[in-house]
């Protein structure tokens, strides 16, 4: 009995990790510097922030390397809105990550962005209650940060948070699908030499085939232009997070409206035609 309870546990709560990870499917997280962008995020319909303190370049030539913001910081955003907030730690770092459940974030992102350590090891989050999300280039990174516990995905942020690089993300998804597909093809035989090869337990592997899509929540990162997030949740995305470069726009507001409005009808050409009309044309990624 003795032997079994540690595994039921890590499965119960793997499973309640995963059910507030799929409240989000279908919707935006932003990533804000204040609470008074957080504010305007849960109005517009996000339902979730990632607070983060500054842009992304402006710190690194400040600073030289990349740190997560202060839990004063991330505090205030959680007193001021009602909606998940995310912490984000450095890969492999368990104290910050018992540091972030600690201060009773939501969700934590075990982030590329930030300074990394000496190791490129992720953690294994299966102790920790908090669900956890990090970047993926390919399937088999989702599928390993998986197995290692992460209960939503996203997409890889190549250079940061205020670099808008819509063809990278796209790929990366493009990608992910296109190797699902590959995957649901393979006999058993050659499905159980991929999984030995990457390894990937092949119940996952199965698992992904049954589905044929990742069996956690797969969000597209640094996103800023609606139609494109309409683009992204046509090719199978469940939702997007917006860069914090929409509030350098001239109306932050309409942008993260005309978001939540493409989330929800990005099968709709009238819906689609307005969206496009409302960013001023194709592309247009500060027009009014």
């Amino acid at each position: 009995m003795s032997t079994t309870q540690p595994n039921e546990e890590i499965v119960n709560r793997y499973a309640i990790k995963l059910t507030l990870a799929k409240q989000l499917v279908g919707s935006m997280i932003v990533v804000v510097r204040t609470p008074e962008e957080a504010y305007v995020a849960e109005a517009a319909g996000a339902r979730a922030v990632i607070p983060w303190p500054m842009w992304h370049t402006a710190y690194k030539s400040a600073y030289g390397l990349m740190h997560g913001p202060s839990l004063n910081m991330i505090r205030g955003i959680m007193d001021r809105v009602a909606i998940p907030v995310f912490g984000r730690i450095r890969l492999g770092h368990i104290i910050e990550a018992r540091a972030m459940e600690g201060s009773y974030v939501n969700f934590i992102d075990e982030c590329e962005l930030l300074a990394g350590m000496t190791t490129t090891e992720y953690i294994s989050k299966h102790k920790f209650k908090s669900p956890f999300i990090a970047g993926v280039l390919n399937l088999k990174e989702a599928l390993l940060r998986i197995k290692e516990g992460v209960s939503m995905v996203r997409t890889n942020i190549k250079k940061g948070e205020d670099e808008i690089e819509i063809n990278h993300t796209v790929t990366i998804v493009h990608n992910i699908f296109a190797e699902i597909k590959e995957l649901c093809e393979m006999d058993e035989t050659t499905l159980m030499h991929w999984a030995t090869k990457h390894k990937i337990p092949i119940d996952l592997a199965k698992m992904v085939v049954r589905l044929k899509k990742l069996p956690v929540p797969f969000f597209a990162a640094s996103v800023i232009m609606s139609i494109d997030v309409a683009q992204l949740m046509l090719m199978g995305c469940d939702g997007v997070i917006v860069s914090p470069r929409i509030f350098g726009t001239p109306n932050p507001e309409t942008r993260l409206n005309d978001i939540s409005i493409a989330l929800k009808n990005y099968n709709d050409p009238d819906a689609l035609a307005s969206l496009i009309e409302n960013t001023g044309g194709y592309g247009q990624v500060f027009a009014l």
